[in-house]
């Protein structure tokens, strides 16, 4: 899944092509990628927008829209690319792929194309992004970000800190691959207590995460596959997507377990949690 750096990269790339443009229709081939609202609603409210600006929040594409040049921003335009979501500007006289979901038609002749081979990505279309957007807690390379908002943010939490890092109303953006990385440069065990954590190493959790992701963001983000693809920052993981390598600090292998369902990496050697979580947990493969 495309997490902050990657959904920023995607941005970024569609600026230029979009920004100014009007929409003139859209075909939805996949209904319930369509959240909010009814597709009947999209077809008829979307077309005559413009492209306003394109901003983030969290894991979504932020399209404000409007009906003049001069206008202020009367409705948003929120995408959530989910696990396998791809956004393409293409001719309209490009073949339509069988994992196209919405096409929205724009006014010089292109598209742009929203796939998805898994069908969990979400168009929504609003008058405020809050009414979708509300619940997430605060942008982690934002300006109000600091480190004292970060001790207020996890003074009182008690949970595991790998599950408390995805957690999208604690920090908004974080996935699988910065936490990881976020943990490695703090030192902290993913099964570490929030609530067992002294002074410096909340100081060193926030650093963490702000140095992932600014890592990640130079270099485009990471790639894998044909879902996300021009990202770099795979070839410089610390510990995501290592297991059995040698730890970049002290040499070790990384190791890999299973936390919240979800793949875990870490340098035992490094990253030594309290006593409770030494143990080699049976989830480690």
């Amino acid at each position: 899944m495309p997490e902050l750096p990657e959904v920023e990269t995607i941005v970024r790339n569609l600026r230029e092509p979009l920004i100014g443009r009007t929409f003139i229709g859209v075909s939805v081939l996949w209904n319930r990628t369509v959240a909010r609202p009814s597709v009947d609603a999209l077809r008829q409210l979307l077309p005559g927008l413009r492209v306003r600006a394109i901003q983030r929040r969290a894991k979504y594409l932020v399209f404000e829209l409007g009906r003049g040049p001069g206008e202020t921003a009367t409705d948003y335009l929120l995408i959530h690319l989910k696990m396998s979501g791809r956004l393409d500007v293409a001719p309209h006289e490009k073949p339509v792929d069988k994992h196209d979901r919405v096409i929205f038609d724009l006014d010089d002749c292109r598209q742009l194309r929203f796939n998805d081979t898994r069908k969990f990505g979400r168009v929504c279309l609003v008058a405020d992004p809050e009414e979708v957007t509300g619940q997430l807690g605060p942008e982690p390379l934002g300006a109000g970000f600091t480190p004292a908002a970060f001790k207020e943010l996890i003074a009182g939490r008690a949970g595991r800190l790998k599950p408390l890092l995805l957690d999208q109303t604690f920090v908004a953006g974080l996935g699988n691959i910065y936490a990881d990385e976020a943990l490695w440069l703090a030192r902290l065990h993913p099964l570490r207590r929030a609530d067992s954590l002294r002074a410096a190493e909340v100081r060193a959790l926030y650093r963490g995460i702000r140095r992932a992701l600014r890592d990640g963001l130079r270099n485009n983000g990471a790639s894998f596959d044909r879902v996300y693809s021009g990202g770099r920052y795979q070839h410089n993981f610390r510990v995501y997507d290592r297991a059995g390598q040698a730890c970049r600090r002290c040499r070790q292998p990384i190791r890999r377990i299973v936390v919240g369902q979800r793949g875990t990496h870490f340098c035992a050697n490094c990253q030594r949690g309290p006593r409770a979580t030494r143990k080699r947990p049976q989830s480690e493969v």
